[in-house]
């Protein structure tokens, strides 16, 4: 009877385990839903847009992502830069401003 009755506990701890994992799976986006979803939230401005924001009193911050060299080679007055590789793990830190807008350039 103990044999049966512990048998029958592992076979509904399995079942909820596997349910558990097959409801976990359906959570999980791929790379192709997150970049639609992360792309539905941006808005693409112009250039002239972009120069507007410049001259006007708005706070915005241009984000340069290019390359360190490229970066040198010219950049907007003021632009920070930091590549798109260390981006997602610093920019907290260069971004004092939470209110104002983030270009990327």
């Amino acid at each position: 009877m103990r044999k049966r009755f512990a048998v029958l506990i592992l076979m509904l701890i399995f079942a909820l385990s596997s349910t558990a994992g097959l409801y976990a799976a359906e959570k999980v986006k791929t790379p192709d839903q997150l970049i639609k979803e992360s792309k539905a939230k941006i808005k693409e401005v112009s250039v002239e847009d972009a120069k507007k924001m410049m001259d006007g009193k708005e706070k915005v911050i241009f984000l340069d992502v290019r390359d360190k060299e490229e970066y040198e080679k010219g950049h907007l007055p003021g632009a920070i830069n930091m590549s798109r590789g260390l981006l997602d793990f610093h920019v907290h830190e260069i971004i004092a401003d939470k209110n104002a807008k983030i270009v990327v350039i």
